[in-house]
């Protein structure tokens, strides 16, 4: 029976970006030495939710979901989790309001219930562990967790509100991987003396971690990153155009040449990619007949001179790696739920915390600004100067490296004494 259950976010399709926090607790275990006594769970498992894709793109899912451990079912080994070490909930969305709701929606899809109230209760029951005996609290922890999309009237809900409540006030340890979300533990809590701020657990990975992971021959296109960009959309709701054009213009001051990065499934990403190439003529797009695993991308990743992007792990990742991201978000979202920003009028973009977290601000573009040719202009030729100094760039990286290892330290720290 494991001794340290790790409880993690499932994703809705294959995503790097949430496998990079994931394999972070693997790497870190593996570190420190007690890989042997871990075991992950989620509440649905890929295999559950894409039991009706047909086989091509099951073996892509397959394929980009390459990691060096595998997943339990959290709903088939509730009480054997209870009987672990430590219970610790890693990172994402895992107690915001609104993930429940979508968690509840897949568990309606891949046939647990059809009720949409019951599949609710399923959700908060594994995710505040409502009906848990009060033993287990001293062992709950929570690390690199967010609350950044709820809004006041989530708190007010009988149900969430209450439950969210009792979760955090009964949890041995938390750390929240953004400042809002901390400041809210800390109201939670009604605890304002102590620092509930961590990290996005993905910053918890070194270089030397990427040995452990299945890899392909993708990575070998890049004999070396020097004079190449990663380029990946698909997140902003903005005219592709408009970041491709700008991509483009950036990669042409900087004398570097763009590559299209394979971040997302080639189904979902495939017409976006060809929007983008159509703006960003010459952009290269590799070519092959197997998917990119984790190991992969990962290593592309760290082997190019910039990264562009919309999304947040692929910049997350690529700073970790000490390589600059220049970030296209968005200030204005018609979405009434964004995946970047949370709710329509209430926005709260994840991306640029996470810049502005990181004193990073000068990377991180509002698409907005690209539709003003005066302010484009301006911005290219601030980030061209921006980009060809070093020493802001490693700045930037050193104080992302200097907070992870002292989150590594705290975590360590709170596992270590229940698993010697």
């Amino acid at each position: 029976m494991p001794k340290i259950s790790v409880i993690c976010a499932p994703a809705p399709r294959p995503n790097p970006g949430m496998a990079s926090v994931d394999f972070a607790f693997h790497a870190l275990s593996r570190r420190h030495g007690f890989a042997e006594r871990v075991a992950y769970y989620q509440l649905y498992t890929a295999d559950e939710l894409h039991a009706r894709a047909d086989r091509a793109l099951q073996a892509e899912i397959h394929a980009r979901q390459s990691l060096p451990f595998a997943y339990r079912g959290l709903r088939q080994h509730l009480q054997e989790i209870f009987h672990s070490d430590k219970i610790v909930f890693w990172g994402d969305f895992l107690h915001s309001a609104d993930y429940h709701q979508s968690a509840a929606r897949r568990l309606v899809k891949i046939g647990v219930t059809t009720n949409a109230g019951a599949a609710l209760d399923w959700v908060r029951d594994h995710y505040f562990l409502r009906h848990a005996p009060a033993e287990i609290w001293p062992k709950v922890m929570a690390f690199g967790g967010n609350l950044l999309f709820n809004r006041p009237e989530h708190y007010l809900d009988a149900g969430y509100g209450a439950e969210v409540r009792r979760f955090f006030r009964q949890a041995a340890a938390v750390r929240m991987r953004d400042v809002y979300s901390a400041a809210k533990i800390s109201e939670l809590r009604d605890d304002y003396s102590t620092n509930y701020l961590g990290c996005d657990c993905s910053l918890l990975l070194l270089p030397e971690d990427l040995e452990a992971l299945p890899c392909s021959d993708w990575h070998a296109d890049i004999a070396s990153g020097a004079g190449r960009a990663g380029i990946f959309f698909g997140r902003n709701k903005c005219r592709p155009a408009l970041m491709a054009r700008f991509a483009r213009e950036l990669c042409n001051r900087l004398g570097v040449r763009g590559q299209w990065l394979p971040w997302g499934l080639t189904k979902g990403f495939g017409r976006m990619r060809e929007k983008i190439r159509f703006w960003f003529p010459g952009m290269e797009v590799l070519s092959h007949t197997a998917p990119p695993t984790p190991g992969d991308l990962y290593r592309m990743l760290g082997r190019y001179q910039l990264v562009i992007s919309d999304t947040y792990h692929v910049c997350v990742n690529a700073w970790r790696l000490g390589v600059p991201a220049v970030c296209i978000g968005q200030a204005l979202v018609a979405d009434a739920d964004n995946i970047n920003s949370g709710s329509r009028f209430a926005w709260r973009d994840k991306r640029q915390v996470f810049y502005g977290m990181n004193d990073a601000l000068e990377y991180y573009v509002y698409a907005e600004e690209l539709e003003d040719r005066r302010l484009r202009r301006q911005r290219l030729e601030q980030l061209t100067s921006l980009l060809q100094n070093a020493q802001y760039r490693q700045s930037v990286h050193q104080r992302i490296l200097s907070g992870a290892r002292a989150m590594e330290k705290a975590v360590v720290g709170a596992l270590l004494p229940a698993t010697r």
